[in-house]
């Protein structure tokens, strides 16, 4: 990018040379420091490019070794100023340009965030803005070493981490340690109630007494596993509090009622669309060629699109598009049979959305009645499922 624009400014010519001695003449050139580039072969010789303070010096060159070089093409902004030099504001507002394009690549205008899953991304750019990493910073004044150093001292969860500045993009790249075991609190006397109502399938008791066994119906609240135990003295009975632990397993039942109607309304869409534009930089909006949608029912996509002089050289500058596509809604039926479907689909749905992924799905009785106007679903889904809550002795479950 800075090659390109440092070659642009001081101004280069497209070349093309002939002759019989053309490698000589090439190799004389590298001698001499002549610095070439894009060197091509063509049916007459070899096209290259070159400054314009390397074109005088190969015609040195040429002569020595008795070959032709002609101009094919003058660029850059010497020739184009040369060619405007009556037009001074013309020439005035290019370099003004130039000038600006090269002020705002000396800013930070995005930063990617690669790694991170516990570590929250809002929260990491914030203490990054703190520390002088953020959106518009100038980029020669950024410390990566001590951000870098500073954040991992912040967050305990980044094991490994890397800051790297190109162009006008920040990058982080970080590893996350590998979370650790979570630690029983042992100290705290407890028991073990029951979360949900259920029928008791099994009980499994690591600490504590159990007040429950198999076959036994629990109700939401009840003392499962007591973290109470009676220990038998040499006169008397005395009570010792302990942290119970158990694992107990519960038949629930749960009912579930859905309905899929014959008539429902979709979208048609006409073909008809429309897309107006704006330009958003520095947290503000300019609407171009504003107009407005003229359709009555329409759905709006937008796509934010940030402008850039290649992938490391991002401006402050977005390209938002607001497309509408206009639809007539449409009254469609079903037919008995795909209601019947789609209600098994919602029923499918409804349980993966709502089971816990823990629980085992015993039993799934469902009942089909169809009316004028829809199909009814009912379902009787059983399960087997965890209840085991913990509950501070005398407090309410955690």
């Amino acid at each position: 990018m800075f090659l390109w624009l440092w070659q642009v400014l001081r101004g280069y010519v497209m070349i093309e040379a002939d002759g019989e001695s053309i490698e000589r003449f090439l190799n004389m050139a590298v001698h001499k420091g002549i610095y070439v580039w894009d060197v091509t072969h063509t049916p007459e010789g070899v096209a290259m490019k070159v400054s314009i303070k390397g074109f005088r010096q190969l015609r040195e060159c040429a002569r020595k070794t008795q070959c032709r070089i002609r101009i094919q093409r003058k660029k850059g902004a010497p020739f184009l100023l040369h060619r405007y030099r009556k037009r001074k504001i013309l020439a005035s507002g290019l370099l003004l340009t130039i000038a600006f394009i090269y002020f705002l690549a000396s800013f930070i205008w995005l930063i990617d965030i690669k790694g991170n899953t516990r570590v929250n991304r809002d929260d990491l750019l914030a203490f990054c803005a703190q520390e002088g990493l953020q959106i518009g910073a100038f980029k020669y004044k950024i410390d990566h070493k001590k951000i870098k150093m500073d954040i991992m001292n912040h967050f305990h969860d980044i094991a490994w981490m890397e800051i790297h500045v190109k162009g006008t993009r920040a990058s982080i790249e970080m590893v996350e340690t590998i979370p650790k075991a979570p630690v029983l609190d042992q100290s705290t006397p407890c028991d073990i109630v029951a979360a949900k109502d259920g029928l008791i399938t099994s009980i499994v008791t690591g600490a504590g007494s159990p007040r429950v066994k198999r076959g036994d119906v629990a109700r939401k609240g009840d003392v499962l596993v007591s973290g109470l135990l009676s220990v038998q003295g040499d006169e008397n009975t005395m009570q010792k509090s302990v942290h119970a632990y158990a694992e107990v397993w519960a038949r629930m039942y749960h009912e579930i009622e859905l309905e899929a109607p014959f008539q429902y309304e979709e979208k048609k869409y006409t073909g008809k669309k429309k897309t107006e534009y704006a330009l958003l930089a520095f947290g503000k909006e300019w609407r171009l060629f504003p107009s407005g949608s003229a359709f009555v029912n329409y759905d709006r996509i937008i796509t934010r699109t940030q402008l850039n002089f290649g992938e490391n050289y991002p401006l402050p500058l977005m390209l938002a598009a607001e497309k509408y596509k206009e639809f007539i809604p449409v009254t469609s039926a079903r037919t008995p049979a795909q209601a019947r479907e789609l209600a098994q689909r919602m029923l499918n749905a409804r349980i993966i959305r709502e089971f816990d992924f823990a629980a085992d799905i015993v039993d799934k009785s469902v009942a089909l009645q169809e009316t004028a106007d829809s199909v009814k679903l009912k379902a009787l889904i059983t399960t087997n499922e965890r209840i085991d809550q913990e509950q501070p002795i005398g407090g309410i479950p955690e």
